[in-house]
């Protein structure tokens, strides 16, 4: 866990089915309401769905920079965020030619499509840790959000009787997994009463900026 961060950049080699079963097969051992398992995994490797995913990203890229600010770095510029930004633009810029998995879950009458999330999000962990285990990289993505959910619909033929949880970019990582860089535990465990002072994401310690 220490060191599974999100990987951006991937080589070209593509990733084997049985290697992929096996993360896929982690994700059916995810803890879930009632045990129902009312998910269903859509893996994304064909020419039509690829390029729907890259049409996604990039509609995503879009907000993304415009939420954040962000900016393709200066090829000059060695700093970390530059570095990170150019990871994110290769990640997007190269999606179709990506192998992703979609996470879908059925849609029930009980419960909001935020708490039925605690019956898929348990899947998509266990598929980006397992795949950290083999030796793979793994990449949330925004792209089923936005103007792209519709596009992956589409692509998928997702019925609207079922809500796109997320969307994961696997691959061969190009580069080094880890470690990750997180904010201290102190920094956010209360324990019995709220504590505003550390809770302060805009004046307080919260407010340090920490990439995965």
């Amino acid at each position: 866990m220490s060191t599974a961060r999100s990987i951006r950049r991937f080589t070209d080699e593509p990733v084997d089915a049985q290697t992929l079963n096996r993360c896929l097969q982690a994700a059916t051992w995810a803890p879930n309401g009632a045990n129902a398992q009312l998910w269903r995994f859509v893996v994304l490797d064909a020419p039509e769905q690829r390029a729907a995913v890259a049409e996604a990203a990039r509609i995503a890229l879009q907000t993304i920079e415009s939420v954040y600010g962000m900016t393709r770095p200066d090829p000059a510029d060695t700093s970390r965020p530059a570095r990170n930004n150019r990871a994110i633009y290769e990640l997007h810029e190269r999606a179709g030619e990506r192998t992703s998995v979609l996470f879908t879950a059925y849609k029930t009458e009980f419960a909001s499509e935020y708490l039925q999330g605690g019956s898929i999000y348990p899947a998509m962990q266990n598929f980006f840790l397992a795949a950290r285990a083999l030796g793979l990289g793994a990449c949330f993505t925004s792209w089923a959000s936005y103007g792209g959910e519709q596009i992956l619909r589409a692509a998928v033929g997702v019925p609207d009787s079922w809500f796109i949880a997320g969307h994961v970019v696997v691959g061969w990582p190009r580069g080094r997994h880890g470690p990750l860089r997180r904010r201290p535990v102190g920094d956010v465990v209360f324990y019995n009463r709220w504590d505003p002072d550390r809770a302060d994401i805009v004046h307080g310690r919260g407010a340090r900026p920490q990439r995965g």
